[in-house]
Protein backbone atom coordinates (compact mmCIF):
# COMPACT_ATOMS: atom_id res chain seq x y z
CA UNK A 1 0.00 0.00 0.00
CA UNK A 2 1.09 3.56 -0.66
CA UNK A 3 2.21 5.44 2.42
CA UNK A 4 1.97 9.10 1.51
CA UNK A 5 3.66 12.17 2.94
CA UNK A 6 2.28 15.38 1.43
CA UNK A 7 4.30 18.61 1.57
CA UNK A 8 2.90 22.07 0.82
CA UNK A 9 -0.35 20.16 0.85
CA UNK A 10 -2.90 22.90 0.20
CA UNK A 11 -6.25 21.13 0.18
CA UNK A 12 -4.75 17.87 -1.09
CA UNK A 13 -4.96 17.52 -4.88
CA UNK A 14 -2.70 14.47 -5.01
CA UNK A 15 -4.67 12.83 -2.24
CA UNK A 16 -7.91 13.44 -4.10
CA UNK A 17 -6.35 11.93 -7.22
CA UNK A 18 -5.56 8.70 -5.40
CA UNK A 19 -9.08 8.62 -4.00
CA UNK A 20 -10.67 9.13 -7.42
CA UNK A 21 -8.53 6.38 -8.88
CA UNK A 22 -9.57 4.00 -6.13
CA UNK A 23 -5.96 3.45 -5.08
CA UNK A 24 -5.64 2.56 -1.39
CA UNK A 25 -3.19 4.72 0.51
CA UNK A 26 -2.29 5.62 4.05
CA UNK A 27 -1.61 9.25 4.84
CA UNK A 28 1.31 9.28 7.26
CA UNK A 29 1.22 13.06 7.45
CA UNK A 30 1.03 16.36 5.63
CA UNK A 31 2.65 19.77 5.95
CA UNK A 32 0.69 23.00 5.54
CA UNK A 33 0.81 26.36 7.36
CA UNK A 34 -2.31 28.12 6.06
CA UNK A 35 -4.98 27.63 8.73
CA UNK A 36 -7.84 27.74 6.25
CA UNK A 37 -6.18 25.21 3.93
CA UNK A 38 -5.52 22.95 6.93
CA UNK A 39 -9.15 23.11 8.01
CA UNK A 40 -10.32 22.34 4.48
CA UNK A 41 -7.78 19.54 4.06
CA UNK A 42 -8.90 17.77 7.23
CA UNK A 43 -12.57 18.08 6.25
CA UNK A 44 -12.07 16.93 2.66
CA UNK A 45 -9.88 13.94 3.52
CA UNK A 46 -11.41 13.14 6.90
CA UNK A 47 -8.14 13.22 8.81
CA UNK A 48 -7.34 14.68 12.25
CA UNK A 49 -5.42 17.93 12.47
CA UNK A 50 -2.70 16.02 14.34
CA UNK A 51 -1.62 14.64 10.96
CA UNK A 52 -0.35 18.11 10.06
CA UNK A 53 3.37 18.59 10.66
CA UNK A 54 2.97 22.32 10.10
CA UNK A 55 5.86 24.55 9.10
CA UNK A 56 8.19 22.50 6.90
CA UNK A 57 11.23 24.35 8.24
CA UNK A 58 10.44 23.03 11.72
CA UNK A 59 9.92 19.36 10.81
CA UNK A 60 12.13 16.99 12.80
CA UNK A 61 13.07 14.33 10.28
CA UNK A 62 13.96 11.85 13.01
CA UNK A 63 10.33 11.95 14.17
CA UNK A 64 8.89 11.21 10.74
CA UNK A 65 7.38 7.77 10.03
CA UNK A 66 8.46 5.87 6.94
CA UNK A 67 6.62 6.51 3.68
CA UNK A 68 7.07 5.43 0.07
CA UNK A 69 5.55 8.40 -1.80
CA UNK A 70 6.22 12.09 -1.31
CA UNK A 71 4.25 14.75 -3.16
CA UNK A 72 5.32 18.38 -3.09
CA UNK A 73 4.47 21.53 -4.97
CA UNK A 74 6.93 23.92 -3.35
CA UNK A 75 5.92 27.64 -3.48
CA UNK A 76 5.95 29.13 -6.95
CA UNK A 77 5.61 32.83 -6.10
CA UNK A 78 9.24 33.58 -6.89
CA UNK A 79 9.13 31.63 -10.16
CA UNK A 80 5.72 32.57 -11.56
CA UNK A 81 5.43 35.38 -14.10
CA UNK A 82 2.75 36.76 -11.79
CA UNK A 83 5.41 37.34 -9.11
CA UNK A 84 8.74 39.13 -8.85
CA UNK A 85 10.63 36.10 -10.19
CA UNK A 86 13.41 36.24 -7.61
CA UNK A 87 14.07 32.54 -8.03
CA UNK A 88 14.88 29.60 -5.78
CA UNK A 89 17.16 31.00 -3.11
CA UNK A 90 17.64 28.95 0.02
CA UNK A 91 16.62 30.86 3.12
CA UNK A 92 15.74 33.97 1.11
CA UNK A 93 12.69 33.38 -1.09
CA UNK A 94 9.47 31.45 -0.64
CA UNK A 95 10.38 29.25 -3.59
CA UNK A 96 13.62 28.56 -1.72
CA UNK A 97 11.55 26.22 0.46
CA UNK A 98 12.38 23.67 -2.25
CA UNK A 99 15.49 22.95 -0.19
CA UNK A 100 13.36 21.99 2.82
CA UNK A 101 11.53 19.44 0.70
CA UNK A 102 14.85 18.20 -0.65
CA UNK A 103 16.12 17.85 2.93
CA UNK A 104 13.28 15.47 3.73
CA UNK A 105 13.56 13.57 0.45
CA UNK A 106 17.29 13.06 0.98
CA UNK A 107 16.78 11.68 4.46
CA UNK A 108 13.79 9.41 3.77
CA UNK A 109 14.40 8.27 0.16
CA UNK A 110 10.80 7.22 -0.64
CA UNK A 111 10.13 5.10 -3.70
CA UNK A 112 8.30 7.88 -5.51
CA UNK A 113 8.59 11.66 -5.51
CA UNK A 114 6.20 13.89 -7.45
CA UNK A 115 6.88 17.63 -7.78
CA UNK A 116 4.43 20.11 -9.29
CA UNK A 117 5.17 23.72 -10.15
CA UNK A 118 4.52 26.48 -12.69
CA UNK A 119 5.59 26.14 -16.31
CA UNK A 120 7.95 29.09 -15.95
CA UNK A 121 10.30 26.91 -13.89
CA UNK A 122 11.33 25.26 -17.16
CA UNK A 123 11.79 28.52 -19.04
CA UNK A 124 14.97 30.30 -20.05
CA UNK A 125 15.12 32.50 -16.92
CA UNK A 126 15.14 29.53 -14.54
CA UNK A 127 16.67 26.83 -16.74
CA UNK A 128 19.78 26.51 -14.57
CA UNK A 129 17.71 26.17 -11.41
CA UNK A 130 15.41 23.61 -13.04
CA UNK A 131 18.41 21.60 -14.23
CA UNK A 132 19.85 21.83 -10.72
CA UNK A 133 16.66 20.31 -9.28
CA UNK A 134 16.83 17.42 -11.74
CA UNK A 135 20.49 16.92 -10.86
CA UNK A 136 19.70 16.96 -7.13
CA UNK A 137 17.14 14.22 -7.65
CA UNK A 138 19.46 12.17 -9.85
CA UNK A 139 22.23 12.34 -7.26
CA UNK A 140 19.81 10.94 -4.68
CA UNK A 141 19.37 7.87 -6.89
CA UNK A 142 16.18 8.71 -8.80
CA UNK A 143 15.26 8.42 -12.45
CA UNK A 144 13.36 11.56 -13.45
CA UNK A 145 10.57 12.13 -15.93
CA UNK A 146 9.12 15.57 -16.46
CA UNK A 147 6.50 17.13 -18.67
CA UNK A 148 4.35 20.25 -18.88
CA UNK A 149 0.69 19.33 -18.61
CA UNK A 150 -2.24 21.62 -19.39
CA UNK A 151 -5.52 21.24 -17.50
CA UNK A 152 -7.52 21.69 -20.72
CA UNK A 153 -5.97 18.47 -22.07
CA UNK A 154 -7.23 16.46 -19.09
CA UNK A 155 -10.89 17.33 -18.76
CA UNK A 156 -10.80 20.81 -17.18
CA UNK A 157 -11.92 23.85 -19.24
CA UNK A 158 -9.00 26.02 -18.17
CA UNK A 159 -5.73 26.87 -19.86
CA UNK A 160 -3.50 26.03 -16.89
CA UNK A 161 -0.01 24.71 -17.57
CA UNK A 162 2.08 23.07 -14.87
CA UNK A 163 5.32 21.10 -14.90
CA UNK A 164 5.31 17.74 -13.17
CA UNK A 165 8.49 15.92 -12.20
CA UNK A 166 7.98 12.23 -11.49
CA UNK A 167 11.01 10.66 -9.82
CA UNK A 168 11.27 6.92 -9.25
CA UNK A 169 14.03 5.41 -7.14
CA UNK A 170 16.51 3.59 -9.34
CA UNK A 171 16.22 0.24 -7.57
CA UNK A 172 12.48 0.27 -8.38
CA UNK A 173 12.44 1.91 -11.80
CA UNK A 174 12.39 -0.97 -14.28
CA UNK A 175 10.47 0.57 -17.17
CA UNK A 176 10.18 4.04 -18.63
CA UNK A 177 7.39 6.08 -17.09
CA UNK A 178 4.97 7.51 -19.65
CA UNK A 179 2.80 10.52 -18.99
CA UNK A 180 -0.89 10.04 -19.83
CA UNK A 181 -2.18 10.91 -23.30
CA UNK A 182 -4.42 13.92 -23.80
CA UNK A 183 -8.17 13.44 -23.73
CA UNK A 184 -10.89 15.36 -25.60
CA UNK A 185 -12.31 18.30 -23.68
CA UNK A 186 -16.05 17.83 -23.22
CA UNK A 187 -16.77 20.37 -20.49
CA UNK A 188 -17.26 24.12 -20.81
CA UNK A 189 -16.56 26.64 -18.10
CA UNK A 190 -20.28 27.19 -17.57
CA UNK A 191 -20.61 23.50 -16.66
CA UNK A 192 -18.52 24.15 -13.53
CA UNK A 193 -20.06 27.44 -12.43
CA UNK A 194 -22.92 27.70 -9.97
CA UNK A 195 -26.14 29.07 -11.41
CA UNK A 196 -26.97 31.14 -8.34
CA UNK A 197 -24.31 32.98 -6.34
CA UNK A 198 -24.96 35.13 -3.28
CA UNK A 199 -24.56 38.86 -3.93
CA UNK A 200 -21.93 39.10 -1.19
CA UNK A 201 -19.44 37.37 -3.50
CA UNK A 202 -19.75 40.04 -6.20
CA UNK A 203 -17.66 43.20 -6.38
CA UNK A 204 -19.52 46.48 -6.18
CA UNK A 205 -19.37 48.89 -9.10
CA UNK A 206 -17.03 51.13 -7.13
CA UNK A 207 -14.82 48.15 -6.28
CA UNK A 208 -14.55 47.16 -9.94
CA UNK A 209 -13.70 50.75 -10.80
CA UNK A 210 -10.86 50.84 -8.29
CA UNK A 211 -9.40 47.60 -9.63
CA UNK A 212 -9.51 48.79 -13.22
CA UNK A 213 -7.97 52.12 -12.24
CA UNK A 214 -5.16 50.35 -10.39
CA UNK A 215 -4.57 47.98 -13.30
CA UNK A 216 -4.40 50.81 -15.82
CA UNK A 217 -1.75 52.46 -13.65
CA UNK A 218 0.26 49.21 -13.56
CA UNK A 219 0.08 48.91 -17.34
CA UNK A 220 1.26 52.50 -17.82
CA UNK A 221 4.18 51.93 -15.46
CA UNK A 222 5.24 48.48 -16.59
CA UNK A 223 4.15 48.06 -20.20
CA UNK A 224 4.93 50.46 -23.02
CA UNK A 225 2.67 48.67 -25.49
CA UNK A 226 -0.38 50.88 -26.18
CA UNK A 227 -2.26 47.90 -27.62
CA UNK A 228 -2.43 46.12 -24.27
CA UNK A 229 -6.01 46.17 -23.07
CA UNK A 230 -7.06 46.63 -19.46
CA UNK A 231 -7.95 43.62 -17.40
CA UNK A 232 -8.56 42.87 -13.75
CA UNK A 233 -5.46 41.33 -12.23
CA UNK A 234 -6.39 38.30 -10.14
CA UNK A 235 -4.42 37.03 -7.19
CA UNK A 236 -2.63 33.72 -7.60
CA UNK A 237 -3.74 30.67 -5.69
CA UNK A 238 -2.97 26.97 -5.98
CA UNK A 239 -6.55 26.09 -6.92
CA UNK A 240 -5.91 22.44 -6.17
CA UNK A 241 -9.40 21.40 -7.26
CA UNK A 242 -8.79 22.60 -10.80
CA UNK A 243 -5.97 20.10 -11.42
CA UNK A 244 -7.25 17.20 -9.35
CA UNK A 245 -8.40 15.43 -12.51
CA UNK A 246 -5.19 15.57 -14.49
CA UNK A 247 -3.17 14.76 -11.38
CA UNK A 248 -5.24 11.57 -11.28
CA UNK A 249 -4.30 10.78 -14.86
CA UNK A 250 -0.56 10.64 -14.37
CA UNK A 251 -0.67 8.98 -10.95
CA UNK A 252 -2.68 6.25 -12.65
CA UNK A 253 0.09 5.88 -15.22
CA UNK A 254 2.72 5.80 -12.47
CA UNK A 255 1.03 3.01 -10.56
Amino acid sequence: MIKLFSLFAGIGAFEKALERLGIPYELVGFSEIDKFAVKSYCAIHNVPIEKNYGDITQIDISALPNFNMMTWGFPCQDISIAGKMQGIKEGETRSGLYYEGYRILKAKRPTYSIIENVKNLTGKRFKNQFDSILNDLSELGYTNYWQILNAKDYGIPQNRERVFIVSIRNDICKNNFVFPPKIPLKLKLKDLLEEKVDEKYYLTESGIGRLIKKNNRLIRNNNKNPDVSSCIVAGYYKMDGMFNQYTSRFISSLL
